[in-house]
């Protein structure tokens, strides 16, 4: 089932697929944190109700407002593309299949339809 899983998000998952099933793991245990994508459109939302120091101290450095979106690291959030994430998820599906297959076995994970014809 892993080497399915890993197969999936190596050749056949599209971007938002794979943006999809990491959040829907994420929404589980957090486990694929890392590998989470933020649109920029939700920054707001997310520090609603954070005081501008702490807002201050999450971002990183080099953060860039006009970027496609951002994520969550332990040194901050960072500005990204919705692309570089999609490669960090790629380059690590050997991890990122392994928790979608420990989630699978916990709990009802929503699988996207191309996932799920491939796993039957």
């Amino acid at each position: 089932m892993k080497s399915i899983i890993k197969n999936w998000i190596k050749n056949e998952a599209t971007d938002d697929e794979l943006i999809q099933i990491v959040s829907e793991v994420n929404s589980w245990d957090g486990s694929l944190e890392e590998y989470a994508f933020y649109d920029m459109d939700s920054l707001d939302e997310f520090f609603c109700g954070v005081k501008p120091t702490e807002l201050l101290s999450k971002l990183a450095d080099d953060f860039d407002i006009n970027d496609e979106g951002y994520k969550d690291t332990m040194y901050g959030l960072e500005s990204c593309s919705k692309d570089d994430i999609v490669k960090e998820i790629k380059n690590n599906a050997e991890e990122v299949a392994e928790q979608i297959v420990q989630a699978m076995e916990e709990t009802d994970l929503y699988l996207p339809d191309s996932l799920q014809e491939r796993m039957e």
